[in-house]
């Protein structure tokens, strides 16, 4: 038995049945994507090592490559997506997931000492962006984008020479979409490298869904929205007081927020989602 499910940034993924096990299959024959789908793979297996308490990392049992493909062979996990979990939990399972994400986070901090980066790092990064978004057809010619990009130079400009952040690992993408639901377990799926090694990074993310609800954006089924409204803003709520603790994070998770939706926005291709990504953008410069 095999199912092909639609995969991403030319990835195809596919759910294969081999004896009485099912097995996930995830592939790219994009030049473009070999590489990326190779680091990915590798940066699943490191985090497979550590042992969280209640996160799980599906196991990864093999990785084929040639100059031409790459495949990655990994576990199946029966489970709901965050949606379909929202729409049931309770807030007792809610405040059970938080502590999970907390957990997770905390041991993310734990091999990721405070360190000194460069904002040469970050200025480089945002300059890119800068490029791609200018190079976006529907962006380029964008009043409002030429704006919130002056504004945005403006706060990267006031940065100290040197960051003072968490520096180690993180997963890279944590959204809620990445998160498979199977009980009191939760599964991370979809690592992704990132310009920045940092657990500030996966705050960030984790947070673009909670705060900013991107990942319901990407729903195209029907939901109970003002459910999920709550849920999310109770998450989120929790995160940033428990993080408040840190000066790292009261210093500079608005700066990295900020990058991040940049990096979302230069990819944009559809007038509801830059509408969305602007709006947000300006509500985040709006609290410097």
């Amino acid at each position: 038995m095999e199912i092909e499910v639609k995969g991403h940034s030319g990835c195809q993924i596919n759910i294969v049945r081999e004896a009485n096990e099912l097995f996930v299959y995830k592939s790219s024959r994009d030049p473009k994507y070999l590489v990326r789908l190779l680091m990915q793979a590798e940066k699943q297996q490191q985090a497979a090592k550590f042992e969280y308490q209640h996160i799980r990392v599906p196991h990864i049992f093999d990785v084929s490559h040639t100059s031409e493909m790459v495949n990655v062979k990994m576990e199946y996990v029966y489970s709901k997506n965050f949606i379909e979990y929202f729409e049931l939990a309770g807030f007792e399972q809610i405040s059970y997931l938080v502590k999970a994400l907390l957990l997770f986070l905390e041991k993310e901090l734990k091999e990721s000492p405070i360190g000194e980066l460069n904002s040469e790092i970050v200025a480089d990064k945002f300059d890119d962006v800068c490029d791609k978004v200018l190079a976006n057809a529907l962006l380029r010619d964008d009043e409002d984008i030429k704006s919130l990009l002056e504004r945005t130079k403006t706060i990267f400009n006031t940065i100290n020479t040197i960051i003072y952040i968490p520096l180690g690992i993180c997963h890279g993408d944590l959204t809620f979409s990445n998160i498979l639901f199977n009980g009191n377990n939760y599964y991370l799926i979809d690592f992704l490298d990132s310009f920045v090694e940092s657990p500030l990074l996966d705050i960030v993310k984790i947070r673009q869904d909670s705060a900013y609800l991107w990942s319901q954006l990407m729903y195209i089924h029907e939901f109970d929205k003002i459910r999920l409204h709550v849920i999310s803003r109770k998450i989120d709520n929790e995160i940033d007081r428990y993080f408040s603790r840190y000066d790292w994070y009261r210093e500079y998770y608005k700066i990295f927020q900020l990058m991040n939706f940049w990096r979302i926005l230069q990819y944009a291709h559809e007038e509801k989602i830059i509408s969305y990504l602007k709006n947000v953008i300006k509500s985040i410069l709006n609290e410097f």
